[in-house]
């Protein structure tokens, strides 16, 4: 089972429209790592609500190394832009049991975080976490 991952937000609406999207496109488990203000006061819980109604698990981690550490994914992928990441995602390389991670802020992945593991980008230019995630989704649909 692969497991999608919002990392380092603050906002509540993001965190609900991942989710959303993420179970929109059948993903049974959505993990939020370094949830922090509105996202963990109110995204989470209202996140959960939805996870619960729909039958879905959702699971939370302090850091992005929990998550890893809990998870214990083959690879983890992190979903970046063009500007960190040196290579274009090719879908054909995500397995079942790896760890595909989002970043919510908009300064994007730190170099620390990029050392956890795959840095990657789907479009060229900067579209957010929501973008790359249904971009990313529908591409492994079609896969």
């Amino acid at each position: 089972m692969m497991f999608v991952c919002l990392h380092n937000t603050y906002s509540s609406k993001q965190v609900e429209e991942f989710g959303r999207i993420a179970y929109g496109f059948d993903v049974n488990t959505v993990v939020i790592t370094k949830a922090t203000a509105s996202a963990a006061q109110s995204g989470i819980p209202i996140l959960h609500k939805l996870a619960y109604k729909l039958k879905k698990n959702i699971l939370f981690f302090e850091e992005l190394d929990d998550a890893i550490e809990v998870l214990r994914p083959e690879k983890v992928i992190l979903i970046g832009n063009k500007s960190i990441c040196d290579e274009k995602l090719d879908f054909d390389e995500v397995g079942e049991n790896d760890l595909i991670v989002f970043c919510g802020a908009s300064t994007g992945f730190t170099k620390l975080e990029l050392e956890k593991g795959i840095g990657r980008y789907i479009v060229e230019n900067e579209i957010g976490a929501l973008g790359n995630l249904a971009i990313f989704l529908y591409g492994m649909n079609k896969k």
